[in-house]
């Protein structure tokens, strides 16, 4: 039975091999096409970590600027606190010192009448 077969392997033993060379042309053409894609792709991965590192470098100089600023915030919110006690002690005081003119002229008004009243009585003597 193998003798039978073997004209037929002798004629498809070109065509195989005719075929495998293709194939392996293809194969290399394949290989080369994804070696050419894995440069592309090791380029753009190192473009794109050098943009990383980038915009990380700016973060931080960001995140250290806030930092300042949020400190500062803190030192102008307890100036400002300081400055309203001192305001608010300043206020009680201007309160307390018009209480005590008003009661110093209400004083004043009454001994000038008492004053009036004993000169007039003095006089009608």
């Amino acid at each position: 039975m193998l003798f039978e077969l073997l004209p037929h392997f002798t004629r498809l033993l070109p065509m195989a091999d005719k075929y495998l060379s293709s194939r392996s042309g293809e194969d290399g053409a394949h290989a080369a096409a994804l070696a050419a894609l894995g440069e592309s792709v090791r380029g753009d991965l190192q473009r794109s970590a050098e943009m990383h590192a980038g915009v990380e470098r700016a973060l931080k100089e960001q995140s250290a600027v806030v930092g300042e600023i949020a400190a500062e915030g803190l030192r102008v919110r307890l100036g400002v606190e300081a400055i309203e006690g001192r305001f608010a002690l300043s206020e009680k005081m201007l309160r307390l010192t018009l209480g005590l003119l008003a009661s110093v002229v209400l004083l004043l008004g009454v001994a000038v009448v008492l004053l009036v009243v004993v000169l007039a009585h003095l006089a009608h003597r």
